[in-house]
């Protein structure tokens, strides 16, 4: 059991795979806080109250849910095309 651990951390496919959705994670802070520090602003030259900070909040959560989403369909349908070309090479030997 062991073996299969050392090989599948070994594998640079297990590391980019990490990297990418880390990166996800990053990006998901960053544009959540760029709109809330947008409503911020529009709260304060309005006078208003937690109001449009909380919109930037929905917003910039929707945007990346999103993102997410269209990503993660874009990395299933890449996995699903290796393992199609995996076993096309597989069965033509």
């Amino acid at each position: 059991m062991s073996v299969s651990k050392k090989k599948r951390f070994a594998d640079n496919a297990y590391y980019r795979g990490a990297f990418r959705w880390m990166g996800v994670g990053i990006e998901f802070c960053l544009v959540i806080g760029l709109f809330c520090l947008i409503g911020y602003g529009l709260d304060r030259w309005e006078g208003t109250a937690p109001g449009w900070m909380l919109i930037g909040f929905f917003v910039g959560f929707a945007i990346m849910l999103y993102i997410i989403i269209r990503r993660a369909r874009i990395t299933q349908d890449e996995m699903n095309a290796d393992d199609e070309d995996a076993e096309r090479r597989e069965n033509s030997k």
